[in-house]
């Protein structure tokens, strides 16, 4: 079985899931998100045809891509000796954007007709569907920006990055071999070296709005700092800054420079603003409502935010750590 299993975000009996409505019927879906970005238009058609490629048949609209796997089961009718066939087949749907999300359904046997003498339906189209998902994985460019994305977030050589692929994706059709020795396409970056921040960051003077008690904080200014920071964030950022204002109750830690530049915000559920890109990965996976969005016009990584509004509820279940694309989120546990 694929090791997909141990990143599974949902398993669920729904007429609707995530990110748009997927017409379910009670049938069980399966949705994988990966901490990769998928936009760029020759992309996404070099995945589509690298799985056309591995035989799947290839179908896609808008912004998703659908990879179907046909079979044929071959049996003996009980009754009358009879031999019969059907035709199945099982559909993953890539949804592209900023994170990659996997999503397939299992059609109830009676959608292909009266199948009844079909055996193990559920666990053939499960393992199928996982087929899919492992080549779409292993033998396309996904697989390229996952092995970047494990490199830059685990501090792992490439030669591990690549092992861990592979072992995530057994299930793999004609799996693709990578070179150890060269770097991943995803990897290289088209950016100007960013210079080195000092260890110790003195935060300036802050706006004060007169709106009050809870809220020091202003998200307009007319600040100049507009660099553009990359994740992860700084587990040791408490240690390395000060605490400059409030926003409704939340810790802001500077330095801060609206609307350039906006810091570290919140004390237990914190997110590095300066980082944040808003996909809204963290609200999604929240499961006691603890982010809503907050507009932060004239930041150059996005115009709005992810704010941690009721950080007193936050349960410390690390999903929205776990989910967040550019890492921007760290949970602190009481009293740390």
């Amino acid at each position: 079985m694929s090791s997909l299993l141990r990143d599974r975000v949902w398993i669920m009996l729904s007429e609707i899931a995530k990110r748009g409505v997927y017409p379910l019927h009670a049938s069980r879906l399966g949705i994988f998100r990966l901490p990769v970005e998928l936009i760029d238009l020759s992309d996404i058609s070099s995945v589509s045809n690298d799985l056309k490629s591995s035989g799947f048949k290839m179908d896609s609209y808008a912004d998703r891509i659908y990879a179907t796997h046909n079979w044929t089961e071959n049996g003996i009718d009980p009754l009358t000796q009879e031999k019969l066939s059907a035709d199945l087949y099982i559909t993953v749907e890539i949804v592209t954007g900023e994170v990659v999300d996997l999503i397939y359904q299992i059609k109830p046997l009676e959608f292909f007709g009266d199948c009844y003498w079909v055996r193990n339906y559920r666990q053939k189209a499960d393992n199928n569907a996982k087929m899919i998902i492992d080549t779409a994985i292993r033998n396309t460019k996904i697989g390229d920006k996952l092995i970047a994305h494990y490199q830059k977030a685990e501090k792992i050589s490439l030669e591990s990055a690549i092992t861990k692929l592979e072992t995530l994706t057994p299930l793999a059709h004609n799996p693709k071999t990578r070179s150890t020795t060269a770097v991943p396409p995803a990897s290289v970056s088209a950016a100007p070296p960013k210079p080195l921040q000092p260890s110790v960051e003195v935060a300036p003077k802050v706006q004060i709005a007169a709106t009050g008690p809870d809220t020091t904080i202003v998200l307009s200014g007319n600040g100049t700092n507009y660099s553009k920071q990359e994740g992860p964030i700084d587990p040791n950022f408490k240690s390395k800054r000060q605490v400059v204002g409030t926003f409704r109750g939340i810790k802001v830690w500077g330095p801060i420079d609206p609307p350039g530049q906006l810091g570290v915000w919140g004390t237990q559920v914190t997110v590095d603003y300066d980082i944040c890109i808003a996909d809204g990965a963290c609200i999604e996976a929240c499961p006691v409502n603890v982010y809503e969005w907050l507009d932060t016009p004239g930041h150059p990584s996005s115009d709005k935010k992810t704010f941690m509004a009721r950080e007193k509820d936050c349960i410390f279940c690390m999903a929205c750590e776990n989910v967040c694309p550019p890492q921007c989120v760290k949970i602190f546990q009481k009293g740390t």
